[in-house]
């Protein structure tokens, strides 16, 4: 049984998946940093840059979106044909005004991911205007996917695409006809709207605290929801006695104590963002995320194990793969993931390990790819990427360290202090009051203030200086007298 906690009061709206009392999902939604993933646009082309293949398209956000020639429908229809791909200056011009939808957001300097391969999503399929292809879900039987497949080739025009999903071969064919209906005239209202309005212009916004709460519910094997705010517990509610009626109890939390401290759940995303994680048999893992990629440790930590050593390493790095596929889905790490393993000898353990991680992130809804071992043992993987990871979602880089987490030195302060007061040498002054931090100051002045007073006599200065409390090493010149 699955509980899906939901606090949806505020402008924040946060949810918690756990299983068995282990937190499997945390989801968190600010209003600044909603995702534009799912957002269809009317956007114009303001750049189309043939040696990327790729054509930068305004949609009215801070940076272009970033579309790319294999996204257009016709080399969709070319891939699908086997015939050659149609090159991006002849897909596009700058200028040109289009329909295009979101597939990823932006990450650090590059702006969102776009295709002009449009998709609505239903109940029960996936309609694509300019899609070209039908598809099925590969959890349905070969007789069920062979006879959708038939009706998706029956129904759809030549141009579009189709893709069914697993509940759709619970449904009546007069159900699915008429969803297909809906979401082709839906497209035809978005292509209303840009013949007669501007572009950037949004032509569609997903929620994604409900989009993403629902294909949760969708999804999970059924149990519990618990939610604070009346009207997210009406709109749940009705949702699942629609659609999964019996599978989901939906409850409306009201006492006064936090609904996640209630729960016993108040901690996770604290401990989501931090760098160690401990494994059950003292090892621990040190995940460090950079805008490029994340590079994660293994380290044996306390562990020493009963077997022999290689036993011993093995144990503890399943353990640790078992972890960090916990750990990609907690914090959604995305991009490039290398994972520096212990060391193993035999290519059988590493193998061993490779499977403990796919194991435990098939319950994953991204994608993500594991690549193999590089020849210094480290573990290469890729997970899709669509939305910021938790850590860029929740906080910002720390403006004394740009985000490296290193700071300059009281001594290397110091000495920039040093170099400043030489360049009042000869100055028309008598004075110079500096204000500082203790620890700069003291390596300043140096043992019984030998330097300073010797640099009062090379540079005929009285250098007066004041401690003051800053939270990094600092110092300022305050007056010259």
């Amino acid at each position: 049984m699955e509980e899906i906690i939901v606090h949806g009061k505020g402008r924040e709206k946060r949810w918690v998946l756990r299983r068995d009392q282990k937190v499997g999902g945390l989801y968190t939604y600010q209003p600044q940093e909603e995702t534009l993933a799912g957002n269809i646009y009317y956007g114009k082309v303001v750049k189309v840059q043939k040696g990327l293949g790729a054509a930068f398209v305004d949609i009215g956000q801070n940076k272009n979106g970033y579309l790319h020639e294999k996204d257009f429908p016709q080399n969709v229809a070319a891939y699908n044909s086997g015939t050659a791909a149609v090159p991006i200056s002849k897909c596009v011009h700058e200028g040109q005004k289009l329909i295009v939808q979101v597939t990823k957001d932006a990450a650090g300097t590059k702006g969102p991911k776009l295709t002009a391969v449009i998709e609505l999503k239903g109940e029960h399929l996936v309609y694509m205007p300019e899609g070209h292809y039908i598809a099925v879900s590969k959890k349905l039987e070969d007789k069920d996917r062979r006879e959708l497949k038939r009706l998706g080739n029956e129904w759809k025009k030549e141009e579009e695409g189709v893709v069914f999903r697993t509940k759709a071969c619970d449904a009546d064919r007069e159900v699915l006809m008429e969803e297909l209906d809906a979401l082709r005239l839906q497209f035809e209202a978005f292509e209303r709207l840009s013949r007669r309005g501007k572009a950037p212009s949004l032509l569609l916004k997903e929620d994604a605290f409900y989009k993403d709460l629902f294909n949760q519910l969708d999804k999970g094997e059924g149990g519990h929801v618990y939610v604070d705010d009346f009207g997210c517990f009406e709109q749940i509610r009705n949702w699942t006695e629609a659609n999964f009626k019996g599978k989901w109890s939906v409850g409306y939390y009201q006492q006064r104590e936090n609904i996640f401290q209630h729960y016993g759940v108040a901690s996770v995303w604290k401990n989501a963002l931090k760098k160690v994680v401990w494994l059950d048999n003292g090892a621990f893992l040190l995940i460090e995320s950079t805008e490029a990629l994340t590079v994660v440790d293994v380290n044996s930590g306390k562990f020493t194990g009963k077997d022999d050593l290689e036993q011993t390493v093995l144990k503890t790095n399943t353990l640790a793969a078992a972890e960090m596929a916990k750990q990609l889905v907690l914090r959604n790490i995305s991009g490039i993931i290398l994972i520096d393993f212990i060391d193993m000898k035999k290519k059988g353990h590493q193998e061993e390990v490779i499977s403990a991680l796919k194991e435990a992130l098939e319950g994953d809804s991204q994608r993500t790819t594991v690549l193999g071992f590089t020849e210094l043992g480290v573990l290469e993987l890729t997970r899709k990427r669509t939305r910021p990871s938790l850590n860029d979602y929740l906080t910002v880089p720390c403006p004394v360290c740009s985000g490296t987490g290193r700071i300059v030195s009281p001594e290397s302060k110091a000495f920039q202090l040093e170099r400043d007061l030489w360049e009042f040498q000869g100055a028309d002054a008598s004075e110079i009051s500096i204000e500082g931090t203790e620890d700069v100051l003291r390596v300043f002045a140096g043992s019984d203030q030998r330097h300073l007073k010797r640099l009062e006599k090379v540079l005929k200065l009285k250098l007066d200086l004041h401690t003051i409390t800053h939270s990094h090493p600092h110092y300022h010149i305050a007056k010259i007298i």
